[in-house]
């Protein structure tokens, strides 16, 4: 036995030693391209201003080289302590959503504050970071604060606050397009300024961190027997999540947004035989810096043959792999979902009429209302016919979205037996808006066919993959989310990768990704409504199926269906039924999360009736939005996508909330 306990613990310290020593080998072989060997110390110590050479490595070169060694081990040491604190090794500022907080604070205030942004950038991103990390708590808070349900509040304000970027992006046009490089991590360096930074502030950390040693250590008890010990839980609990958060942000306001190194640093730490919290703290903060510095090595390596990637989307994908091996091994206590309402209606005609005439007052409004001259109001007759071309081919095409995301929610909802669930939040959506964002960066023409096949591609892929890691567990609600989450995560680095490259075409796709529908044509209209009148249409034939799976395995088949095909058949029209969505207002969008639970609590429970009444839903939803989005901001204009995914963003958060009490 001990010659294998002693091979796994060898291991994963020999990998990383080896990772740091290609590391070095690599800057090396960079720096001998650029200057001889007998003029590296003098480039480190008083570089000669006349040679562009030395100027480039002293400004650009070394602090690079450094930021990845202090950024990394920032990230390692506020991993292994939101670890700590929390009992989950899922825990890091990525997934708590504290580095999406302190991004988009810092992109706000340097927007609309750049002074303050200039001379208080580290106070930004600390008050963005502490803002989210808040939020995530209170959400958890009903679920005492379990693992599953602070990772899902945490990626889910992750996912929001993409979208509010998205959305400033592109309000601020082309010249933002260096927005989406930092929000994916950018180690690039023009100076030693970040260094000077980011460094004081890390080391004075880790002397923090070395004084919580002891307390951290007591949090591995449970929390009867460590207040025995004399421990103030909350105070310390308090003061390591601030210091934490304080790393991560501060961290972000240096490189931007990286995930993966703060949960990654910590299990390799474990796993290389660091047992006790403070040699595993040592350990993640090593290894942090080396994972960051090799992954960047291996970009600037990759860079001599393609467009340099940002380092924080390219360790992005190695995300989803991670939180699949972690959730095998999370033990989860929540028991799986239950429907949020129980209430039956007795007359469900007359709710479904309702609501259609409601949704039809909502069209006219959206067509007729609007500000003018003389202030807001209502077109004449005569004039609605000259509105009618620019106004009714996007309200058309938003509310034909609407309907094909609530039935591709209502679907899946149905297939996972969970509530929470929906075509964005599980990666269908975003699988979708990779294929056509491939197929627009790589095909020189296309066709809306081809852009169709494309997303179907895309979001059968990732339906696919959450359906079979879902198949070990059960499909026990809670790990269905996580697993599309981790899809989610890899596809959205992978687009991140993709928008960062700066080629021509990105803009025209960033306006498509946020949910414009500022472009669509009357025939892209008449298209997209002939889809959703079909999708309805096909509806009723798998209304059986829909009331059958959500009884368990064992008792559809025992009522004759064949879950197999069901499922099959299901899947394939749910993906499709999303592709079209998302090629109608893009991926960021609540909407397959709110409609079906939105019929659902006006008491419709059955299959069909719920179809129905979320695709009535999920109509209003998108032409009111698309209305808000015309209005809001006038003259300028939001994409109907963005507005309701800050819309749909904090419903979702509302109902994990509401779930928990």
């Amino acid at each position: 036995m001990m010659p294998t306990q002693e091979k796994r613990r060898i291991g994963p310290a020999a990998i990383m030693l080896c990772l740091f020593l290609a590391a070095l080998i690599s800057a090396a072989m960079r720096l001998s391209e650029l200057l001889p060997l007998h003029d590296w110390w003098q480039v480190a110590i008083n570089p000669d201003l006349n040679s562009y050479a030395q100027v480039l490595v002293h400004d650009s070169v070394l602090p690079r080289f450094l930021i990845a060694l202090v950024a990394g081990g920032a990230l390692g040491l506020s991993g292994i302590i939101f670890q700590q604190v929390l009992r989950t090794p899922l825990a890091d500022p990525s997934t708590l959503g504290v580095s999406a907080g302190a991004y988009l604070a810092l992109a706000f205030a340097t927007l609309w504050a750049p002074a303050l942004a200039a001379s208080a950038r580290e106070l930004v991103a600390l008050i963005g970071g502490l803002a989210a990390c808040a939020l995530v708590f209170l959400i958890a808070w009903p679920h005492r604060l379990s693992p599953v349900s602070l990772i899902l509040a945490g990626l889910v304000i992750t996912f929001v606050c993409g979208a509010v970027s998205a959305a400033v992006s592109l309000s601020y046009g082309m010249g933002m397009t260096g927005l989406f490089v930092w929000a994916s991590g950018s180690l690039t360096q023009n100076d030693w300024a970040a260094v000077s930074r980011l460094l004081p502030y890390t080391l004075c950390a880790c002397l923090g961190a070395a004084f919580l040693v002891r307390p951290l250590e007591l949090l591995s008890l449970n929390d009867e027997r460590a207040r025995s010990l004399g421990l103030p839980l909350f105070h310390v609990r308090l003061l390591s999540i601030i210091l934490a958060v304080l790393l991560a942000a501060f961290t972000v306001s240096a490189v931007g947004v990286i995930g993966v190194v703060g949960f990654a640093a910590p299990f390799i730490a474990r796993a290389a035989g660091a047992r006790r919290l403070q040699p595993r703290m040592i350990a993640s903060v090593a290894i942090g810096a080396i994972l960051l510095l090799a992954a960047d090595e291996a970009l600037q390596q990759a860079a001599r043959f393609v467009r340099e990637i940002p380092a924080g989307a390219a360790t992005g994908l190695l995300g989803a792999p991670l939180i699949v091996i972690f959730l095998k091994r999370l033990s989860v206590v929540e028991t799986p979902a239950s429907p949020i309402a129980e209430k039956r209606i007795h007359r469900p005609l007359l709710y479904l009429a309702t609501t259609a005439v409601m949704l039809l007052a909502l069209i006219w409004v959206s067509l007729s209302l609007g500000p003018s001259l003389n202030g807001w109001s209502f077109v004449s007759p005569s004039q609605m016919q000259s509105l009618l071309i620019w106004r009714l081919p996007r309200l058309a095409a938003a509310a034909a979205a609407g309907i094909l995301f609530a039935l591709s929610g209502t679907i899946i909802q149905r297939m996972t037996s969970n509530p929470m669930a929906s075509p964005e939040v599980i990666g269908v959506s975003t699988g979708a808006a990779l294929g056509i964002l491939l197929l627009v960066l790589l095909a020189p023409s296309f066709t809306p066919i081809s852009q169709l096949g494309a997303a179907a591609a895309g979001a059968i892929v990732s339906l696919v993959a959450v359906l079979l890691m879902g198949y070990r567990s059960r499909y026990n609600p809670d790990h269905v989310l996580l697993f599309g989450i981790a899809i989610n995560t890899a596809f959205t680095a992978l687009i991140a990768i993709l928008l960062g490259t700066g080629l021509p075409k990105i803009f025209g796709v960033l306006q498509w990704m946020v949910g414009s529908t500022y472009s669509t044509t009357p025939m892209q209209a008449t298209i997209a409504v002939a889809v959703a009148a079909v999708a309805l249409v096909i509806t009723p034939l798998f209304t059986r199926w829909l009331d059958l799976l959500p009884l368990g395995e064992a008792s559809s088949k025992g009522l004759g269906l064949s879950t197999s095909i069901s499922r099959a058949a299901l899947l394939l029209f749910s993906a499709i039924s999303a592709s079209a969505a998302t090629l109608l207002i893009g991926p960021l969008s609540f909407v397959g999360l709110m409609a079906p639970h939105i019929a659902r609590t006006l008491g419709f429970q059955r299959a069909l009736p719920q179809m129905i009444a979320a695709a009535l839903a999920g109509a209003a939803i998108t032409t009111g939005a698309d209305f808000i989005g015309r209005i809001a901001l006038f003259p300028n204009q939001l994409p109907v996508g963005i507005v309701t995914s800050l819309i749909g963003g904090p419903y979702f958060l509302w109902l994990m909330r509401r779930q928990g009490r």
